[in-house]
């Protein structure tokens, strides 16, 4: 009750025009930072080059309706991305740059969105601009805000749909639960069924955790169930009556039923992943964080339940899913963000307790920004030390004096942190996962071009070409994964025998690209003796096909040797079904 009486002065009446220029403000401020040096990242591969290209080949194509890649039709999300992405390439042309805007955009929204939706339902100025400001420099919010994946929208229309639905059931507010269903509607055009039927189970869940029958009750208004089919028919309907079965197989059978129940990775399909992952999805607040939510726990109010079952019952409905994807557990990142701000009156008031959690995690943040510039060796790092030897100055040389602006050090030295990582870090590390650099130099290379085992998306994106898939066989390693994982890949692909068949006597120059990550399996694949490195790149090596006249013999002789062994076991093999059929 004292703390309560201590936090009123932060609750006070805002004037309409106050509000809008305080959120636009906020929103101008996140927007500027997320789009500071995003120019400077180039798409990435495996991941995002496949949003990029799709949306692309949607621009190049005209039709807007059906996504592609590979000039096949591609049903791995919805078309919200795609219809953004495009926007942006018919704006801005195909660049670095037009590929993060709507991340970056998405971003700016959410933390603007936040504010007012906090200042909305607490009446509390203060923790509503601290939830905005910490949203935007939270880890994991921060990555996914430059990210060309579908998470940073999901976000998006993920907080209007579950806050306008706290706000409708908690008030009775139908307009609020019409808007909570029309953000699911959106998100559904992002994400998938997900959209709806996760935050639907959380919202039911918490109202279970009030034990309001009443309160359920509110959740289906037939307005609101009408908004989300405005939304979503159009689209989704219009995919049905296009292409039939073949897209609700492959949209709800491969791309969300596998997900669901066979895993993509099975090495990361472990009970812990989230667990793990969590608290630094929100570094430097992480135990600003959880601090909030055990002091919470004794008055457990409405709003404290309602963000508990958002964050735990999103980890808990994706750890019981088989695929585990970083991003998956994304949008827990917003309630437990909110636990932190109720605790930033307390700290610029100078609490102790909850300060001294707080500067535990932004030690963490400090200690994993030293440990990436030491792996990014090529970055110029002295303002970065500089920022953190002034953080060090101010809140531990400084620490009685520094008392009622520690969180703003804080906040301020964390957003100068990622600023660093964006100029100096991330220009270096991300061309290590991109075909920027590879798409000039293969293409240019005289003769046909062919990838090894791996196919990188960002080539076609940034060549304008479609090269074609060499797939070896399975080495001796046994697939974990279920091989219904492997109709996703709709490249242009051939077995390594029929790529060998074709080229006997080739009429012009044969490049063959090995990335970094196959040459493993390039050194045991039984037609490398054929190839010779011609051009190391930063991502792997491009080959030559030689001659059969210009290997060496010492090649020569081990591939006689193996054609021997091949011929005497099938004569053995021949033998036996003869000695069958005499018996």
């Amino acid at each position: 009750m004292k703390r309560k009486n201590k936090l009123n002065h932060g609750k006070q009446e805002t004037g309409e025009k106050g509000v809008l220029k305080t959120l636009l403000f906020f929103f101008l401020a996140a927007f500027l930072f997320l789009l500071w040096g995003s120019w400077l990242l180039p798409v990435t591969d495996p991941v995002e080059s496949n949003y990029a290209l799709t949306a692309k080949e949607m621009v190049l194509s005209g039709n807007w309706m059906s996504p592609q890649i590979y000039g096949t039709f591609w049903y791995d999300k919805p078309i919200m991305v795609y219809w953004l992405l495009s926007i942006s390439y018919t704006i801005l042309g195909f660049t670095s740059l037009a590929s993060r805007m709507p991340a970056i955009l998405s971003g700016a929204l959410s933390v603007t969105l936040l504010i007012w939706y906090i200042q909305r339902i607490r009446k509390d100025n203060v923790t509503a601009v601290w939830s905005g400001a910490m949203l935007a420099l939270s880890l994991e919010f921060w990555i996914i805000s430059h990210a060309v994946i579908t998470d940073s929208i999901l976000l998006l229309f993920t907080i209007p749909t579950m806050l306008s639905g706290y706000i409708g059931v908690m008030e009775g507010n139908r307009k609020h639960l019409v808007l909570a269903y029309a953000a699911a509607g959106f998100a559904c055009l992002t994400k998938g069924p997900v959209g709806l039927v996760l935050p639907g189970a959380l919202l039911l869940l918490w109202c279970l955790t009030m034990k309001s029958g009443k309160m359920a009750a509110r959740l289906f208004p037939w307005q609101g169930i009408l908004a989300f089919f405005a939304v979503t028919l159009p689209w989704y309907g219009g995919m049905y009556l296009i292409h039939g079965n073949d897209f609700v197989e492959q949209f709800l059978g491969l791309h969300n039923i596998l997900r669901a129940t066979s895993s993509e990775h099975p090495e990361d399909n472990h009970w812990y992943y989230y667990l793990v992952l969590l608290p630094a999805a929100l570094l430097p607040w992480t135990f600003t964080s959880f601090y909030e939510m055990v002091r919470g726990w004794k008055e457990k109010t409405p709003f404290y339940r309602f963000l508990m079952v958002w964050c735990w019952g999103t980890l808990l409905f994706y750890t019981l899913m088989a695929t585990k994807y970083v991003t998956y557990t994304y949008i827990a990142v917003v309630p437990a963000i909110i636990f932190a701000a109720l605790a930033a009156p307390a700290i610029r008031q100078g609490e102790k307790k909850p300060y001294l959690w707080t500067a535990l995690g932004f030690a963490l943040f400090l200690a994993a920004a030293i440990g990436g510039s030491i792996y990014i060796k090529e970055g110029s790092w002295w303002v970065l030390y500089a920022v953190i030897f002034y953080a060090f100055w101010s809140l531990v040389l400084r620490y009685k004096k520094s008392s009622g602006r520690r969180l703003t050090v804080i906040t301020a030295v964390t957003a100068s942190v990622f600023l660093c990582l964006m100029m100096e870090g991330l220009p270096h590390y991300l061309p290590r996962r991109s075909a920027i650099d590879l798409a000039p130099e293969m293409k240019a290379a005289p003769g046909e071009h062919y990838f090894f085992r791996s196919y990188p998306a960002g080539y076609t994106f940034y060549s304008g070409e479609t090269a074609i898939r060499v797939v070896p066989p399975v080495s001796g390693e046994i697939e974990e994964r279920n091989p219904l994982w492997n109709e996703k890949y709709v490249m242009p692909s051939l077995s390594d025998k029929e790529f060998m068949d074709s080229h006997r006597h080739p009429d012009k120059p044969v490049f063959l690209f090995v990335s970094k990550s196959d040459a493993n399996h390039f050194d045991h694949w039984f037609f490398k003796y054929r190839f010779k490195p011609v051009k190391p790149l930063l991502t792997g090596t491009i080959y030559i096909l030689t001659s059969e006249e210009n290997i060496p013999e010492s090649f020569k002789e081990a591939k006689k040797q193996i054609k021997e062994d091949i011929k005497e076991s099938h004569e053995t093999d021949d033998s036996d079904d003869s000695a069958e059929s005499d018996e």
